[in-house]
């Protein structure tokens, strides 16, 4: 297996992965800082730590509250530099990551080799239909889903690429017959906007980090000729369910066991959720854990309501403010969308939330965006006000940072 970084100016950086390019002695038991200077740098750096036993700790750079508090307040140093036996935690991990802190502070998260080898082994299942050959990624690596594919290629045996920065028109050079790429809904989305229609020869997108709406799924797989399948998980859990092409329902991952818990959330059990967790200190998550997503059983496969806190009251029907901005961004005008939810002081109201929605983009006409839900949704009045931001701030994998605070109005 090779990582082939393809440069700007058409150069190729390759790098083979093998044991004895990766396997470095003075990295055995230390434990450090992976940086996310570069992908290329991170990938190479988490196949070292990996075939080192080395314990590797990986985040963005570009989040400054991490950055301080590894580097400054708990001093622990680069991988890279580390020539001797570095103590932390004192539990049995191979790999650090970090949520990604959209909505607050990072949690660090615990994984082992057996917790991302269990993983890659289901999803190699998963795709086998596909008979990929080849793979690309337009997703950073120090992060789950990137580390699942990274490893996942590894496994398949099949050479990776990618560029530094990746725009949308890049996958056009990369994807037909037998590919696999690992990309996200922001990629996806911004392909439907392009003008240009591509043929990508029933190539198989691989999306993960939020949910795309059926919408836009279906239209992609028409339009360019491609298959999608969305993973749904997180840091902690890893993958916990799939859904292909224009599919509502989201089928849990074999070996995955999801219940739906007292409070209406998704209780998760697989032999790949995190044993541990590190927030300020250590906290036991032992193999399960019940997530803030809510969640409606329909047979042996589940809908996504949404998150606890980004549920919202209309009508008597519960709906995902999450599920509204996909919706809205499928609007040609609209780059993203932003809800917030404000409570309804008229205890008599049928309309318990109002929304203020933020928008980056061309502003639509209201109608416009009704019709949009009613078709969607259905006939459900939905009382929003729409304001128009500079930009709605996206982290490095795609996600939107939930801190209207920070919005600018125009």
């Amino acid at each position: 297996m090779k990582l082939i970084l393809d440069n700007e100016d058409l150069t190729q950086k390759i790098y083979e992965i093998t044991e004895q390019n990766c396997k470095i002695k003075e990295l055995e038991n230390a434990v450090g800082l992976v940086e996310c200077d570069n992908k290329f740098d991170s990938a190479v750096a988490i196949f070292q730590a990996l075939y080192s036993n080395a314990k590797a700790i990986l985040y963005d750079t570009s989040h400054k509250y991490l950055d301080i508090n590894l580097k400054e307040q708990m001093r622990l140093p680069l991988l890279k530099n580390c020539l001797k036996e570095e103590k932390f935690c004192g539990i049995d991990y191979d790999i650090m990551l970090f949520t990604s802190g959209t909505t607050g502070m990072p949690a660090g998260v615990f994984k082992t080799k057996k917790h991302i080898q269990t993983e890659i082994e289901v999803l190699a299942k998963l795709f086998a239909p596909y008979k990929i050959t080849k793979m690309a990624a337009s997703v950073p690596f120090v992060h789950i889903y990137g580390i699942l594919m990274l490893t996942l290629a590894k496994l398949l045996d099949i050479d990776l690429r990618f560029r530094e920065r990746f725009l949308p028109a890049d996958l056009a050079d990369l994807a037909d017959k037998n590919t696999l790429v690992a990309t996200t809904p922001l990629y996806i989305n911004a392909l439907l906007q392009m003008n240009e229609d591509y043929d990508f020869g029933g190539a198989l997108f691989v999306s993960s980090t939020a949910p795309l709406s059926n919408i836009s799924a279906g239209e992609f797989c028409k339009r360019f000729n491609a298959n999608i399948i969305q993973l749904y998980g997180s840091t902690e859990t890893g993958g916990i369910a799939y859904r292909k092409n224009g599919e509502n329902l989201w089928q849990p991952l074999e070996g995955v066991i999801c219940a739906k818990a007292k409070n209406g959330c998704l209780h998760v059990r697989s032999p790949w959720v995190s044993d541990y967790s590190y927030e300020g200190k250590l906290k036991r998550i032992g193999g399960e854990i019940t997530t803030f997503d809510e969640i409606e059983f329909i047979d042996d496969k589940f809908e996504l309501k949404g998150r606890q806190s980004n549920i919202i009251k209309i009508g008597g029907k519960r709906l995902s403010v999450i599920q509204i901005e996909s919706i809205i961004e499928t609007h040609p005008k609209i780059k993203a969308a932003l809800i917030d939810i404000v409570k309804n002081s008229d205890e008599k109201s049928l309309k318990d939330e109002n929304l203020l929605v933020y928008m980056e983009g061309e502003k639509p006409a209201t109608g416009e965006l009704k019709d949009l839900i009613k078709k969607e949704l259905g006939v459900i009045n939905i009382p929003m006000k729409i304001m128009m931001v500079e930009k709605i701030p996206k982290s490095q994998i795609g996600k939107k940072i939930r801190n209207f605070k920070s919005l600018k109005l125009i």
